[in-house]
């Protein structure tokens, strides 16, 4: 029972964009941290951070998120021109629509408490539904 309770646990991956050093113990590993989920802990307030040079648990202390996005000009462009090519006008304005899509760079700071009381600051890229997937799994 306990593999299948971990297997289905829910985790939320992320991209670490600075601090991963904190999230591990593997010597090798501590400059590569480039990846994590985070998971439930054993206990209220804790959570459980895995890394491909392996897991963690820490006290969560709070996330902060920061909203970002840009959007393409050259992109939108390019959509408009294929689209024109395959579609006629309407193929126009359905591709400028698509190539001129919103991406995401969003990212949060989560504060993780270790075993020995020191707070780390882990910066990640992350969505907003990340963000509150984040949140509803430390409180």
């Amino acid at each position: 029972m306990g593999f299948w309770k971990k297997v289905f646990t829910p985790r939320v991956p992320v991209a670490v964009l600075a601090g991963g050093h904190a999230l591990t113990d593997n010597v090798e590993g501590k400059g590569l941290v480039n990846r994590m989920s985070v998971m439930k802990g054993r206990k209220a307030g804790e959570v459980e951070i895995a890394t491909l040079f392996g897991q963690k648990y820490f006290t969560f202390a709070r996330i902060s998120w920061e909203p970002s996005g840009s959007r393409s000009v050259g992109k939108a462009a390019g959509g408009a021109i294929l689209g024109t090519v395959i579609a006629g006008p309407l193929g126009t304005i359905a591709g400028a629509a698509l190539g001129a899509k919103k991406k995401d760079n969003s990212t949060a700071y989560v504060y993780l408490i270790d075993e020995e009381g020191v707070e780390h600051e882990v910066h990640v890229q992350c969505t907003k539904d990340q963000y509150v997937q984040i949140s509803r799994i430390a409180y």
